[in-house]
């Protein structure tokens, strides 16, 4: 499409030099002279008249494709004409704009529903625990001389409230950005020492054997929160686990990644399960005691620190991996983790 200024131009300059052929082929302002020039006014004229409804055809014909756009986008077609006219940068702007708007139109109404999801999720683990202390009232009233046992089980039961409450202040922290995660230098091995300490009880419960494997490293992050990642992952394991059995933590450094791996012989978890298993509130096992909280803070926890949280399983059981990489920036993690999956 010719530009309108250059398009003025070239006709002033046909109209200059059908003017001088005219004068030159006769000097002499007469009749002659005076009806040529009329001639060539009256055909200039309507070859720019002829050029300019052109020009509102291409331009009306622009405006159509772009709305043949709008409506496309809108109904979610990948149409997108790829002619290089007066729209053509504006067409590209449109379409990238309503795309955007579309993509953030279907994550707000994706968000909102997993929203109603885990607020369904919430209630429902709520109200499971105040209901058994409320009978349990009712019992201690009724029968007196078992007011212990009954006791014992309502403080199971806020107990178990209060740890939903801690798992719910930690994950909306962390999603919201509020936490300041610091970057301290410690050994692998003594956080797994630590972590042991602190699930102490349940694997005694079990008689769980829990094995590290590999050379200790030392790992930089927040100490506190890594280690809340590893205690879900080890009690994850434990819990699966059967009577006796052994649970190996696998260390692994190398000059790509620093990983450590949490491996059971429990009954693994089907593909269908592998994928949502870092689901909020998601139980692989609707049987289990937990909340379906603790893997889903596990992964949110290592993605803070620039890491990737991965599962393999199958029958004979499951190994969740938190893997790190320390000297690398965001795009080379990136294309690890595309490697990886």
């Amino acid at each position: 499409m010719k530009h309108p200024a250059l398009n003025t131009l070239l006709f002033s300059f046909a109209y200059f030099g059908g003017t001088f052929l005219i004068l030159y082929f006769n000097p002499r302002l007469d009749w002659i002279s005076i009806f040529w020039l009329l001639v060539l006014t009256v055909v200039l004229g309507f070859l720019h008249n002829l050029s300019h409804k052109r020009e509102e055809e291409r331009i009306l014909d622009a405006i159509h494709q772009l709305t043949d756009l709008l409506h496309s986008i809108e109904e979610q077609e990948e149409r997108l004409p790829l002619e290089d006219d007066l729209f053509g940068v504006l067409r590209d702007e449109i379409y990238k704009s309503l795309v955007g708007q579309r993509h953030a139109r279907d994550e707000a109404i994706k968000a909102k529903k997993q929203l109603k999801r885990n607020m369904e999720d919430v209630t429902h683990q709520i109200k499971t625990p105040l209901t058994a202390v409320m009978l349990l009232l009712d019992l201690l009233e009724s029968d007196p001389d078992h007011s212990l046992e009954y006791q014992k089980r309502i403080r199971q039961e806020i107990e178990r409230l209060y740890e939903l409450s801690d798992l719910l202040l930690k994950l909306s922290s962390l999603d919201a950005g509020a936490v300041a995660l610091e970057e301290d230098s410690f050994t692998v091995k003594g956080l797994i020492i630590d972590v042991e300490l602190s699930l102490d009880c349940l694997i005694s419960q079990k008689n769980i054997r829990i094995e590290v494997l590999g050379d200790d490293f030392i790992l930089l992050g927040d100490r506190v929160w890594l280690m809340e990642a590893l205690i879900n992952l080890v009690k994850n394991a434990v819990e699966v686990s059967s009577q006796g059995d052994k649970v190996f933590i696998l260390l692994n450094h190398n000059v790509i990644f620093q990983s450590i791996s949490v491996r059971d012989y429990g009954p693994g978890l089907t593909q269908e399960q592998q994928k949502r298993v870092f689901e909020r509130f998601y139980k692989s096992n609707p049987e289990s005691s937990g909340f379906g909280i603790g893997l889903s803070l596990a992964q949110s926890i290592v993605e803070q620190h620039g890491g990737e949280l991965i599962v393999r399983s199958s029958a004979k059981g499951s190994e969740f991996t938190m893997r790190f990489y320390p000297e690398m920036s965001k795009e080379e993690r990136g294309c690890c983790k595309m490697n990886s999956s």
